[in-house]
Order: C-alpha cells, then sequence, then structure tokens
C-alpha cells in the first residue's frame, strides 16, 4: 500500500467531554478505489453526547464517502477525482450532522470542540479542521527531518462564489467543516495530525526522532510510552501517516519480506473473498462488477479496425517496447527525496491548495459545457458520428449491440420499477403510520374525557387535528380515511367542548306579518315585542294576546326583574306589567340610548352599560344618575349586562366580567370553542349564565358559581335567529327565528 497509518489515544476517560480517534478499515476494493478516511475530535461538553456525535460522525462519512456512486467511475469521468468526491462527502456530512444535532437537541459547544476530517488515497492527502487541532508535516530536506505548520503554509484558492452568495448560506446553516485543503504528501515524509496539546507536551526534536526511526504503529506506542510518563491527565490524540510510496529499494530486507508477505495474503485473501462471493451469490442478483468487465470486453470487440488503425497500434506496440524500463533493482537504493514537478513542494516550503468545494470551482466549466447541449449542430454532429460508428460494426457486432441496448433498458426499467415501487412502499407505510399515530390520540383522548381531564383533553385533539392536516388525499381511499378520521375528530371536539347538536327544534307558535323582534319569558308566558304590540303566548297554545303600550315605540331589549316587564323605547323605558297587563313609559332624566348596549332593573334602579365611557351607570329609582363602578375596567368590547346582586358584564367574545360593589372580582368564566365574535345577549338565572351569539346559532351555558361550561347547543336548522328567552325552571330554550318561534329542552 501507499500509506502506513497509526493512531495515538491517550487519557482519553480521564477528559471531560469526548476524545477519539478513527480510522476506516475499508475492504480492499474500496481502499484501493477511495483510499482510507480518518477522524480525529475533541468534544466537549457530556460524554453521552460527545459519543453520540462522534457515532454519527463516522456512520455519516462512510456512508456519504464509500457508498458515493461517482467512486466507481472515478476512472471513466474525465476531471473526477478524489478530493471532489470528498468534498462532495464532507458537504453532506455538514449538512446531516446540522439535521442531526437539531434532531437530538444537542448543543455543541464549538469553543469545546476540535475535529479533523480527512482521506489519504495513495500520495494525496484531502482534509478539514475544526478547532485547533494541528497538522504537521515532516520532510526531510538532506539528512535532517523539518516540521512544517500545513495549515500556516495553505495558500487560498480563487473564489469562485461571491460572498454575498456565501454568506447568505452561511447564515442558513451553520457548518461546521467551510473547507478542503489537499495536497500531496511528499515521498518519505510523514504527516500528523494531533491534538493541541500533544504538540506541547512533547518537543519537535522528540516527536523527528521517534517518528521517523520507528514503523508508525511502534512510533505511537512509543509516544504513548513517553507522554505516560508525565503526571497528566490531560488527553492526547495523534494520527501518523506515513507515505511509502515507491521505497522499496530503500526499505529493509525485513519490511520488504513482511510487505511481500502481507502482500500476498491481501491477494490471497481477495481471490478467497471473490470465489466465496461467486459461491454465496444467490441465483440472479446482479454482479456490477461482471456487468463492468463485460461491457469493457464487447466495447473493445465492437471497436471498428481499419488498416491504418492496425498501422498505427503496431508503431505503438514496437515504440512502447523500445521504451520499456528496466525492473527497479530492490538491492539498490535510490534517492527519491526530490518532489515531482507537479508537487505541491516549492523550494523550502509545502502549498496546500485550500478550497471551498469543488462544485464551486467547476461550475463555469459546467454551465459553459451545458451551453453546447442546447446548440441543434452538437444533436446533428452526435446523431451523424452515431450512424456513422453503427454502419463500420459487422453484422454480428451490430445485433450484439442491440441485445446490449436491450438488456440495458430492461436493467433501467427495472431500477425505475423497483424505486417506484419502493417509494410507493414507504408512502403506505408513513400513511399507516400517520394514521395509527392519530387513533391512538384518539384513544388517549376518550381515557382522558373518562375522567373529565379537560386540558389534556384538548391538547390531544390538537395533536390528533395537527397530524390529520399533514395526512396525504392523493387516492379514493385515502380521502374515505381522512373523511373518517376527521368525522371522528369533529365529534371528540364537540365532546371536548360540549356542543349538543339540535337537529329538529319544536315549532312553538308562528307570528309572520306582526313584525316581533325580541322575546322575553315570564312568569310561565313568552312575551315578543315590536314597534309598540306586546304579544303574550302560552308555550302549550298557538295562540296569542295583543297588548299595547301608551304612548311607546320601538319596543327593544327586554328584561323581567320577577315583577314588570321592561323596554328599551324611543321615547324612554317602557314598562309593562304582566298581571294587570297595564304599561306606561318611564322618563328617566339624562338618559340617552346613544352608546347604550344594555341595561337591567335591579332593587327599583336602573342600570346602564356604556361600554364608550368603561362605565356602569345607577339611576338611583330611575331618578339620580351616577358612577356605579368605582374602579377603572376596560369595558370596550361589552354588548350586555345582567344582575343577581353582582353585576356580571358580557363581551362579544363569550367571555364574562364579574363586579361586586363596584369593583371586580376573580371570576373565571370559561373560554368558549369555537370561539365567539359577536356574542349579543347575557341571561342571568338562578344557577346559570346563558350567552346567546345569532351568528353561530348557539346558546352557552355557564355554571353562575365558578363560570365553568355546562353545555353549548346548537341549532343550524334555524334560519335568521334574532332572539332567545329561557325557562330555567321549565329547561327551555324559545329561540325567535325570524317571526317563527322554536323551542329546544335543556339538559344541565
Amino acid at each position: 500500500m501507499y500509506n502506513k497509518i497509526a493512531s495515538v489515544i491517550l487519557n482519553s476517560a480521564k477528559a471531560s467531554g469526548l476524545s477519539d480517534v478513527y480510522v476506516a478499515q475499508p475492504d480492499s476494493l474500496k481502499e484501493n478505489l477511495a483510499g482510507k478516511i480518518f477522524i480525529l475530535a475533541e468534544i466537549g461538553g457530556k460524554k453521552s453526547e460527545g459519543r453520540k456525535i462522534f457515532d454519527f460522525l463516522v456512520m455519516a462519512l462512510n456512508d456519504n464517502y464509500y457508498n458515493d456512486e461517482k467512486i466507481l467511475f472515478r476512472g471513466k469521468v474525465e476531471g473526477l477525482k478524489i478530493e471532489n468526491i470528498f468534498e462532495a462527502a464532507i458537504t453532506k456530512t455538514n449538512k446531516n450532522l446540522v439535521d442531526f444535532l437539531s434532531d437530538e437537541k444537542i448543543r455543541m459547544n464549538p469553543a469545546a470542540t476540535n475535529i479533523t476530517v480527512g482521506v489519504i488515497y495513495e500520495d494525496k492527502l484531502h482534509f478539514t479542521n475544526f478547532g485547533r487541532n494541528r497538522a504537521l508535516l515532516l520532510y526531510r530536506r538532506g539528512e535532517e527531518y523539518e516540521i512544517i505548520n500545513v495549515e500556516a503554509n495553505a495558500a487560498e484558492a480563487s473564489e469562485v462564489v461571491s460572498n454575498a452568495s456565501a454568506g447568505s448560506e452561511a447564515a442558513k446553516t451553520t457548518k461546521l467543516f467551510s473547507s478542503v485543503i489537499s495536497g500531496e504528501v511528499p515521498l518519505s515524509s510523514y504527516f500528523i495530525f494531533a491534538s493541541e496539546a500533544l504538540p506541547e507536551y512533547l518537543s519537535g526534536k522528540e516527536m523527528v526522532n521517534i517518528v521517523t526511526k520507528l514503523p508508525p504503529i511502534t512510533a505511537a506506542e512509543q509516544i504513548k510510552n513517553v507522554l505516560a510518563k508525565m503526571n497528566t491527565y490531560v488527553p492526547f490524540l495523534g494520527i501518523i501517516i506515513k507515505n511509502t510510496a515507491g521505497l522499496a529499494g530503500s526499505e529493509s530486507k525485513e519490511e520488504l519480506e513482511e510487505n511481500l508477505s502481507v502482500t500476498s495474503s491481501a491477494s490471497s485473501l481477495n481471490y478467497t473473498e471473490q470465489k466465496t462471493e461467486q459461491m454465496l451469490a444467490p441465483a440472479g442478483l446482479i454482479s456490477f462488477s461482471k456487468i463492468l468487465k463485460g461491457v469493457k470486453r464487447l466495447a473493445s470487440q465492437l471497436q471498428p479496425k481499419t488498416d491504418s488503425d492496425r498501422k498505427k497500434y503496431r508503431k505503438s506496440a514496437e515504440k512502447a517496447d523500445k521504451t520499456v524500463q528496466p525492473p527497479l533493482d530492490l538491492g539498490q537504493i535510490k534517492s527519491l527525496n526530490l518532489a515531482r514537478a507537479d508537487s505541491f513542494l516549492i523550494k523550502e516550503k509545502i502549498f496546500f491548495k485550500k478550497k471551498p468545494g469543488w462544485f464551486g470551482e467547476n461550475i463555469k466549466k459546467i454551465f459553459q459545457s451545458s451551453l453546447n447541449l442546447l446548440t441543434p449542430d452538437f444533436w446533428t454532429d452526435l446523431v451523424g458520428r452515431s450512424k456513422t460508428w453503427f454502419k463500420s460494426l459487422n453484422l454480428k457486432n451490430r445485433w450484439l449491440f442491440i441485445s446490449l441496448g436491450i438488456v440495458v433498458l430492461i436493467f433501467i426499467s427495472s431500477l425505475v420499477f423497483t424505486n417506484w415501487y419502493k417509494k410507493r412502499q414507504l408512502a403506505e407505510t408513513n400513511f399507516n403510520n400517520l394514521v395509527t399515530a392519530i387513533e391512538e390520540k384518539e384513544d388517549s383522548l376518550d381515557s382522558r374525557l373518562l375522567y373529565n381531564n379537560e386540558l389534556d383533553s384538548n391538547q390531544d385533539l390538537l395533536e390528533a387535528q395537527s397530524l390529520l392536516v399533514s395526512l396525504p388525499r392523493k387516492t379514493k381511499e385515502q380521502r374515505d380515511v381522512y373523511d373518517r378520521l376527521a368525522a371522528r375528530l369533529t365529534a371528540a371536539s364537540e365532546k371536548i367542548q360540549k356542543i349538543v347538536q339540535v337537529t329538529q327544534p319544536e315549532k312553538v307558535n308562528d307570528l309572520s306579518g306582526l313584525g316581533v323582534a325580541n322575546l322575553v319569558f315570564a312568569q310561565g308566558k313568552i312575551y315578543a315585542a315590536g314597534g309598540q304590540s306586546i304579544y303574550e303566548l302560552t308555550p302549550s297554545s298557538a295562540s296569542s294576546t295583543r297588548l299595547l303600550v301608551k304612548d311607546a315605540s320601538g319596543l327593544s331589549k327586554p328584561i323581567f326583574d320577577g315583577t314588570s316587564l321592561y323596554y328599551q323605547a324611543t321615547s324612554g323605558i317602557a314598562q309593562f306589567n304582566p298581571k294587570t297587563k297595564v304599561g306606561k313609559v318611564l322618563k328617566v332624566s339624562g338618559l340617552s340610548w346613544d352608546g347604550v348596549t344594555g341595561f337591567k332593573v335591579f332593587g327599583g334602579s336602573l342600570y346602564v352599560l356604556a361600554p364608550g365611557q368603561n362605565q356602569i351607570y345607577k339611576y338611583n329609582k330611575f331618578n339620580a344618575k351616577s358612577d356605579w363602578l368605582k374602579e377603572t375596567s376596560d369595558l370596550g368590547r361589552a354588548t350586555d349586562l345582567g344582575i343577581d346582586g353582582s353585576v356580571y358584564v358580557l363581551r362579544n367574545d363569550g367571555s364574562v366580567l364579574k363586579f361586586y360593589i363596584g369593583k371586580k372580582v376573580d371570576y373565571t368564566a370559561a373560554s368558549l370553542s369555537p370561539a365567539m365574535t359577536s356574542a349579543s345577549k347575557l341571561i342571568v338565572g338562578t344557577n346559570y349564565l346563558y350567552v346567546f351569539e345569532a351568528g353561530s346559532k348557539r346558546l352557552a351555558v355557564l355554571a353562575v358559581k365558578d363560570g365553568h361550561l355546562i353545555n353549548q347547543y346548537v341549532v343550524d336548522s334555524l334560519q335568521q335567529p334574532k332572539d332567545v328567552a329561557v325557562d330555567e325552571v321549565g329547561k327551555f330554550a324559545y329561540f325567535l327565528d325570524g317571526e317563527a318561534i322554536y323551542r329546544i329542552g335543556l339538559n344541565q
């Protein structure tokens, strides 16, 4: 092999974070094609998190590098080099690591993290560094060795990507490895990657004496022995790489015998491995290595041979025979200290090129080549040359070529079908997993409802609805499953929100043409009013009695204080006694209905809600006006009020505020869901509060004591609901829909 590699790990268990070294041991095929990757890492923080990061880095780098399909075609694609593949692997690993840290919720401390990742292939070295790890080159000059800091001597390559684009990209993701340093390790030289502590505790002279006079594995053990004698708990990490390419003539006899033995063993092992693979391979399994060899043989056979070609071939063969160099004499020592002309060794310094990435450097070339594909001449010339080449083949080779094309087409079709089938299976698996997750949330939701755990039930419902949104609906089966789950979640939502759907309310009376616009329930009867007329109805009868209030008009917002009915009228307040059937208009000094959204009569006094002034005004015995609220409160969205000794104020979102003796008290009324936007009426009963919103055709019932939700009644069959009245004793609610009256039962 071209290189010998050894690692140094000392005191890693005593470090506060993780300290570890990894050197890949790929099979012979991968090593010949792609070399060996290595990682040297110090990761601060918890050891468990550091181990997760290190193991993930090893796995991702192995997968992104050795499994890159471009490795197989590296020798066939012009310009595709190991450094290009390594840079692409680093780019993918960067992204994978960022996603991994985000998924695992691990925060890595950059100040305490030092990671070096690299690949050594033949005499070429490519690596990237994050943190304070050292990259040192032990280079022979004459009879002595010099230690050169590679990163300090690395030459910056011309940037292909603009700073603006690079800056914007960096803003998106934090990259651990931002550049790759590439170069050639000079012959008979050593490369050392070390943690920051190792060169500080081991002098340069000691390092040169140990590394240059001992094989890498022995040198690594000697370094550990020297460092172990120091009374310290500092972790030491290092990787020693020796370039042994072309040094057969200078090796000792023992090393030569060892190398020959290892080579022979490796060859034998590879041969045995290939034979075993052939015997154990299942029937029908595609062997890519055989296919590549077959394609090469077929291509060489299909290549037309003209007389001129044969003459050129003979001349080139004869010329090659004359220029063949004699075999290297293993007993002769040759000095190979000088670098080749294409080496990065220039004068007294070793220069390595540092580049942001292969894709950025070659994007211009790729763009220029792509433009040629758009020109008609390119395709015309390609078709013409293909026809000429095909006609030059004999009949046998033509049929072989056609057969090969059919085989390739079948193979590609098989790959496409397999890929499609796998994607379909993956989609089905993901769909089934989503359905299972939603159903699990449903079961959890139902179990919580059994114990009246409304808060956690609502959380389960929200999570299930979020999963339902991401459920695919491309096929009819998927849409059916979606509809079934959506219906069940809707039912569960109504359970949590305590919604009672009333599909067929009972029709009580029809007052069409009478102009009624409001309802109130008092002393076992229903009173509907409009204009200056009041209609008295008995719930069990379809008839009604018309009553008049003298000098009253525009009767609206009816209330009952236990004795009399009161209406907001154009000229003041209209009072009507249900027993005597006598009504009159009360003149209230200073009363104006401008900006008033509700009023109530309690204890012989009038209470008026004025949201614009954030105030409730009290008219004592309908005369003297005063501010009832003794502190500032936000009543800007208040729409109605009710009184039972305390004052309850309804806001348009359905929330209820409670006041007592002019001050707000702690009262946590339930937040209605779905939220209301135009709640308009509040009825205060003995045990319950009733909140009405005409737009959603909904009547919400809350407990007076603590404001918790009892039920929400939704009557979707109503067309134009205007008002509602409640018979709390009989447990009925009466809705005025247009000019018809409907009744529903209340299950409290």
